[in-house]
């Protein structure tokens, strides 16, 4: 299912021009789809992360730039935590990067 813009505002409380605005401040998280009237239509997933960039912005007192970094960071997480592969390479360089540093310590 797709929502206008006007029912992504009546479903999450934001006004519309902030969605718009925030539409182009997280392009690389917000991807609602055009119609042939160019129209905004988004999906489930859209909402939530409006919702997400709200919860951030306002509720947790992020400016645009750190909600967006936060976002980034857990998007990494996510990759990580969802490949094994990946996942395994993050233990190691994190192994690797801890004897390091005791090494550095260390008299």
């Amino acid at each position: 299912m797709l929502y206008s813009i006007a029912q992504v505002s009546a479903i999450t409380g934001i006004a519309k021009p902030t969605i718009r605005f925030w539409g182009k401040e997280f392009a690389e998280f917000l991807h609602p789809q055009r119609t042939e009237g160019n129209q905004r239509r988004f999906t489930r997933a859209d909402v939530e992360i409006v919702e997400r960039i709200n919860r951030l912005i306002r509720q947790e007192g992020f400016t645009l730039e750190g909600a967006r970094r936060k976002m980034q960071s857990d998007t990494i997480g996510e990759t990580i935590a969802t490949d094994p592969k990946l996942e395994e390479l993050a233990d190691a360089m994190s192994d690797y990067l801890l004897k390091r540093l005791l090494a550095k310590t260390d008299p």
